[in-house]
């Protein structure tokens, strides 16, 4: 038998999750001070680039 699941969210509710926890890490990433080394800059393109993959498929689902 199988059972319905009771806490599934949708498929924007969890753009929406993973957009807030990619803009935390990148506020994290942002908050030091000094010189930035080249790791942190590729890390901070990543993260951007995927913001704006998951904005780009939120307003495709609306």
């Amino acid at each position: 038998m199988n059972m319905p699941l009771q806490n599934s969210a949708t498929w924007s509710d969890t753009l929406k999750i993973r957009k807030a926890h990619l803009n935390a890490l990148l506020k994290t990433i942002d908050a030091r001070l000094g010189k930035t080394t080249q790791i942190q800059t590729l890390t901070i393109n990543a993260i951007k680039a995927e913001m704006a993959n998951i904005e780009r498929q939120l307003n495709h689902r609306k």
